[in-house]
């Protein structure tokens, strides 16, 4: 739940009874409370997103960043942006710490914005990201950005590493990998076994072996097959039964 206050201007620069009030000095006033519910409900959207990956920063670390130094006074939050939040043990990706507060008139100014290396980003890491997000905030001005700069980050992290040339989504790659076994079984079917003399051999037994436990005896081979004898005789015989029946024809069309 939001506290009280986040994301409000400091204490003092509130106009009381804006409603109220009238001219140049009442629509500044609307305006203020335009600026500190519109920074209110991101604050919302970025706790209900980022869960853990987003803290409020203590006393301590706000010191550390001399932020009052800069101006500061307001809550500020640290965003832990990580380049793959499923790395393995001891493979240390690219972590960046992204501190942003909201300033007064956000978002048609840029937020404050500091970047910290948690793991595995240099200096010249952090000076290329500022650039970048820079520019991203130039884009943005005129509506919520903490989470486009969150994920314009990621993406450089992850370029950075190669990693968005492998990525894949644990539904598209199984997808990926049944289509290529289907198509390796299509090309198995379409190329069939090769028929070798081996092969042959090899069916023709089984052939075999199946008729003979069909039938209850061995197959003979040569069962069916006529010698030259019997082929020769055969033909003669039908020869002098066509013949005959040619005869045969000829007489029933005689006049």
């Amino acid at each position: 739940k939001i506290e009280e206050g986040k994301g409000r201007p400091p204490s003092g620069q509130r106009s009381g009874g804006c409603t109220a009030r009238t001219g140049t000095a009442g629509t500044m006033a609307r305006e203020v409370e335009e600026y500190e519910m519109e920074q209110e409900m991101e604050i919302e959207a970025l706790e209900a997103i980022l869960m853990d990956d987003l803290q409020e920063l203590t006393a301590d670390e706000r010191e550390d960043l001399r932020l009052d130094d800069a101006g500061i006074v307001g809550k500020c939050y640290r965003v832990k942006v990580e380049a793959d939040e499923d790395a393995e043990e001891n493979t240390f990706p690219p972590v960046l710490g992204l501190v942003f507060a909201h300033t007064e008139k956000y978002p048609d100014e840029p937020p404050f914005v500091h970047l910290e290396s948690l793991s595995s980003l240099t200096v010249g890491d952090l000076e290329a990201l500022t650039v970048l997000l820079k520019d991203k905030t130039e884009e943005c001005l005129g509506m919520s950005m903490v989470y486009e700069l969150c994920t314009e980050a990621k993406d450089w992290m992850q370029n950075k590493m190669g990693m968005n040339d492998v990525i894949e989504d644990e539904g598209a790659a199984k997808r990926r990998r049944e289509l290529e076994e289907e198509e390796k079984r299509a090309r198995e079917r379409a190329a069939g076994t090769p028929v070798t003399p081996e092969t042959f051999a090899a069916w023709k037994a089984d052939f075999d072996r199946e008729m003979e436990e069909k039938l209850g005896k061995k197959v003979d081979v040569n069962e069916g097959k006529l010698t030259g004898r019997k082929f020769f005789e055969t033909r003669d015989v039908q020869e002098v039964e066509e013949s005959s029946d040619e005869e045969e024809d000829a007489l029933d069309t005689f006049p």
